[in-house]
C-alpha cells in the first residue's frame, strides 16, 4: 500500500491545528494557556514534532477545553506519531495475512466495482469475526496497482465506546492525501468539500475500517468521480445513498478446512481430515474462530486437531476455548452486544431458548411479551447489528456461536427461575398453536380442541396451518421434551393426536418419530393404555413409512397389538397388524405379510373402517405379488380401486394413486408392458400432498422399465433421470444408486 502525503503533514499536527482554530485561539494564546512554547506548538502543527509526550498533550487538552473522548483521541494520535517516528506513513495500515483463504466471489466483485466507473463506494458488512478487515486488506494488496495516487486507510473505531467523529476522520484523510495542515479548513462543511475535491482529482483507494453508522460515514464518501472508497462495518449502513453493499458471511466447509490447513501446515493436518472437518463445524465456519483454533494448535505442538475438537464439543466450554492471546470470539460478540439497548439485549438473550433452527416474529414475541410487530422490528435491528441472520423472509436464526454467547448472557443476567418460566411459556404456546393448526386436517373422530386459553397463533385456513407447521416444525417438535419434562403429559398427548392426520401429508419428517414417541410416553404416564396403543401404532408408521426402519416398526406395532388386545380395541389391533404386514413385506417375508394383512382386513371390516381395510388389502395384494401370485394381486387391486375410490374420507386422491400404482406394478410383474405403461401414466402427475418424491420416483422407475421393454429408450432414460433426482431429494440413496446404474445400462 502507498500513500502520497506532505512531508510536513501529520494526523496529530492537523488535528491540533483544527482544535486550536475551533477554540479561536492564536498560537500565542494557546502557548500562554498551556505552558507549551510557541515554537514547540508550531513544530507540532507543521509536523516537525510528530508525537509529544503525554504531559504535553494533557496540558494542551486542558487549555483547549477538550472532553474525555477528545482528549483520548488526541493522545492516541500522539502515541501513533511517536511509534512511526518521522516516516510519512498513512494514519492506519491494514495488515495482510499470508494464509488468506476463500472470498474469491467477493474479491472479484470488489475488483469489478473498484475498477469500473459507475460505483464509487462499497459497504462491506457482516457480523463480527467474519474477516471484513482482512478482506479489505487483501483487496488493497491486489488492487493497489490500479490506484496510482495511492491507498489510504482510516480506523473509525465504530465498535469502541468513542467512535472517531467524521470531522476528525477528515483531518486524518486530508493529511494522508497530502493537504498541508495550514490548508485544512476549520469549518466542517468546508473540510468535507476539501476532502471530496481531493478525491475527485486523484485516483486513490480509501478504506474506512469499522464504521459505526451513517452519520459518521456519509461525510467521508466520494463524489461520482475520481477515487474509490471501501467501507467495512458490522452494519449494512442502509441509510447511505449511492453505495453498493456486499454482505460477508461464513466460509464454506471446504474453505474453512483449507484455512486451518494453511495455518497449521501439512505435517499437522495430514490424516486428520475428519477432525479438521469437525473443528470447522464447531467454529461455525466463522473466520475469527477458525484462526483462533489454528493459532491454538500452532502454539501447542503436542495437541492434535481431534483433541481440540473434543474440548470444543462441550457447548459450555466452547466460547472459553475459542481464545488465543488477544483474539476471542466472546470479546468480538460482546462489542456488538454492548451497543444494544436493554430491550434488544433481552430479546437476543431469550432467543437462545428457541428449540429449533429459526423463528418468526410471533414466536419471538412470546419470549419478551412484546407485540409481534414491535418484535419484528427488533429482529431486523439485530440482523443489522450482525447478531442475527435472516434465513428467509420473516425467519431469523442465531449463528451457533452467537447462540452460545446469548445463552451465557441469559444465565448471567436473568434468574434461572425466570428462564425456566419463559421456556415453558414458549413450549406451551408452540403446542397450543400446533394443535390448532393440526385440527385443520382432522377427520371425524378427532379430539376436542385444547381446553383453556386458545392458541396465540390460530390459522385461518388449511394452507395457513400447513405453512405454520412447516415453518415452525423444529420448534414445536423441540417443545415436546420441554413439556414432557414439566409433566404436561395431557398437552403432549393432545398435540400428538391432533397432528395425526396432518402427519400423512409429510411422511418423511423425522419430527413424527419425536412426536409419537413422546405421545406414547405421555399416554403411558397418564395410564391411558388405549391411547398408548394408538401412539405406538403411529410410531410404528413413522419408523416404517417415514424412515424405512422396518425392524423397529415391527417391534413397535407388536407392542401396540398387545396393548390394543388388552383393552379390546379392534381398530388399533387392525392397524397394528397392518403395520406388521408392511414391515414383514419390506423385510422380504411375504408369506407372513400376507397373513398379517388378512388379519388386519378382517378386523377393519368388523370395525367398519373402510380406509383401513383399503390400506390392508393393498398390502395384501403386494404380498401376493411378491409371492409370485401377480394375477391374484392384480384382481384384488382392481377390485379395491372400483370399490373404495369414493369411500375413503380425506384420503380419496392418495388411496386412488396408491392403488393405481399397485395395479401398474402388478402389470409390470406380469410383463404386460404396454398395459403397464398406460397404468403408470395415471400416477406420475403431482399429487396435492407434502412429500411424495419417493413415491413418484418409484412410479417413474416402473414406467421407465415398461417403456424400455416397449423399445422407447429416450423416454425411459428421461424418466429414470427424473426418478434419480427425486430419490436423491428424498434421501433414498440406495434407490438413487440403482437408478443411476439403470441409466448407465441404457447408454
Amino acid at each position: 500500500m502507498t500513500s502520497h502525503t506532505s512531508s510536513l503533514a501529520t494526523p496529530f499536527g492537523g488535528t491540533l491545528r483544527s482544535l486550536r482554530r475551533a477554540a479561536r485561539l492564536t498560537l500565542e494564546e494557546l502557548s500562554e494557556a498551556s505552558g507549551v512554547s510557541v515554537r514547540a506548538l508550531g513544530d507540532m502543527e507543521r509536523g516537525r514534532s510528530r508525537g509529544p509526550q503525554r504531559r504535553t498533550v494533557d496540558a494542551l487538552a486542558a487549555a483547549l477545553g477538550l472532553d474525555g473522548e477528545q482528549r483520548e483521541r488526541l493522545q492516541r494520535l500522539a502515541d501513533a506519531g511517536r511509534e512511526r517516528g518521522g516516516a510519512p506513513t498513512p494514519p492506519y495500515l491494514l495488515r495482510t495475512v499470508p494464509d488468506f483463504t476463500g472470498r474469491e466471489p467477493e474479491l472479484a466483485e470488489l475488483e469489478s466495482l473498484a475498477t469500473g466507473t459507475r460505483t464509487r463506494a462499497v459497504v462491506l458488512f457482516g457480523p463480527g469475526g467474519q474477516g471484513k478487515t482482512t478482506l479489505a486488506a487483501e483487496t488493497l494488496r491486489r488492487l493497489s496497482g490500479s490506484f496510482p495516487d495511492g491507498c489510504v486507510c482510516v480506523q473509525l473505531h465504530g465498535m469502541s465506546d468513542s467512535p472517531l467523529p467524521a470531522d476528525e476522520a477528515l483531518v486524518l484523510l486530508l493529511t494522508a492525501l497530502g493537504l498541508p495542515t495550514e490548508r485544512i479548513p476549520v469549518d466542517s462543511a468546508a473540510r468535507e468539500a476539501a476532502y471530496r475535491a481531493a478525491l475527485a482529482t486523484r485516483r486513490a483507494l480509501v478504506v474506512l475500517d469499522d464504521a459505526a453508522d451513517e452519520t459518521q460515514t456519509r461525510p467521508l464518501l466520494p463524489d461520482a468521480e475520481g477515487s474509490f472508497v471501501l467501507v467495512t462495518s458490522r452494519r449494512p449502513l442502509a441509510g447511505l445513498e449511492g453505495v453498493r453493499r456486499i454482505r460477508l458471511g461464513g466460509l464454506s466447509g471446504g474453505e474453512s478446512a483449507t484455512l486451518l490447513e494453511r495455518i497449521l501446515g501439512a505435517p499437522r493436518t495430514d490424516g486428520q481430515s475428519e477432525a479438521i472437518t469437525r473443528l470447522t463445524e464447531l467454529c461455525g465456519h466463522l473466520p475469527l474462530a477458525l484462526r483462533i483454533v489454528g493459532n491454538r494448535l500452532s502454539s501447542r505442538p503436542s495437541w492434535t486437531p481431534a483433541r481440540l475438537a473434543g474440548h470444543l464439543a462441550d457447548e459450555e466450554r466452547r466460547l472459553s476455548g475459542l481464545v488465543a492471546g488477544d483474539l476471542a470470539v466472546r470479546g468480538a460478540l460482546a462489542l456488538s452486544y454492548g451497543q444494544l439497548t436493554e430491550p434488544h439485549r433481552l430479546l437476543l438473550r431469550r432467543l437462545s431458548l428457541i428449540p429449533g433452527h429459526d423463528t418468526g416474529p410471533d414466536l419471538a414475541a412470546v419470549l419478551t411479551g412484546e407485540d409481534p410487530l414491535t418484535t419484528g422490528d427488533s429482529l431486523d435491528l439485530l440482523v443489522d447489528r450482525g447478531l442475527l441472520e435472516e434465513t428467509a423472509p420473516g425467519r431469523y436464526a442465531l449463528h451457533d456461536l452467537v447462540r452460545l454467547f446469548a445463552r451465557e448472557r441469559l444465565d448471567g443476567e436473568e434468574p434461572e427461575s425466570m428462564a425456566r418460566e419463559i421456556q415453558l411459556r414458549m413450549a406451551d404456546w408452540l403446542l397450543r398453536s400446533a394443535s390448532a393448526a393440526g385440527r385443520m386436517f382432522e377427520a371425524p373422530g378427532a379430539p376436542e380442541p385444547w381446553a383453556g386459553e386458545p392458541a396465540a397463533s390460530t390459522p385461518e385456513s388449511a394452507a395457513d396451518a400447513e405453512e405454520w407447521l412447516i415453518a415452525e416444525r423444529s420448534n414445536w417438535a423441540g417443545a415436546l421434551p420441554l413439556m414432557y419434562a414439566a409433566g404436561r403429559h395431557a398437552e403432549v398427548l393432545h398435540t400428538s393426536r391432533t397432528l395425526y392426520w396432518f402427519s400423512d401429508r409429510w411422511t418423511q419428517w423425522p419430527e413424527w418419530r419425536t412426536l409419537f414417541s413422546y405421545g406414547a410416553r405421555s399416554a403411558a404416564d397418564l395410564g391411558d393404555r388405549a391411547a398408548e396403543a394408538h401412539q405406538l401404532n403411529c410410531l410404528a408408521w413413522a419408523h416404517g413409512v417415514g424412515a424405512y426402519q422396518y425392524e423397529q416398526a415391527e417391534e413397535l406395532a407388536r407392542r401396540a397389538l398387545e396393548l390394543a388386545t388388552e383393552t379390546g380395541d379392534e381398530g388399533q389391533q387392525a392397524w397394528a397388524w397392518s403395520y406388521i404386514s408392511g414391515a414383514c413385506l419390506s423385510l422380504e417375508r411375504p408369506a407372513e405379510a400376507a397373513e398379517a394383512a388378512a388379519k388386519a382386513t378382517r378386523l377393519f371390516e368388523a370395525a367398519g373402517d373402510t380406509a383401513g381395510k383399503a390400506v390392508s388389502q393393498r398390502v395384501l395384494g403386494k404380498a401376493l405379488r411378491e409371492s409370485g401370485r401377480a394375477e391374484e394381486a392384480l384382481t384384488l387391486h382392481r377390485a379395491l380401486l372400483d370399490t373404495y375410490a369414493g369411500d375413503v374420507p380425506g384420503l380419496n386422491e392418495f388411496v386412488q394413486a396408491l392403488l393405481r400404482h399397485e395395479i401398474a406394478n402388478d402389470l409390470l410383474a406380469l410383463e404386460r408392458w404396454p398395459e403397464a405403461v398406460a397404468a403408470y401414466r395415471t400416477v406420475t402427475t403431482p399429487l396435492a400432498r407434502g412429500d411424495l418424491d419417493r413415491f413418484q420416483a418409484q412410479a417413474l422407475t416402473g414406467l421407465a422399465t415398461a417403456l424400455h421393454h416397449c423399445g422407447e429408450l429416450p423416454e425411459a432414460r428421461e424418466h429414470l433421470t427424473r426418478a434419480h433426482e427425486l430419490f436423491t431429494a428424498a434421501g433414498d440413496t440406495a434407490s438413487a444408486a440403482e437408478t443411476a446404474a439403470a441409466i448407465e445400462r441404457l447408454g
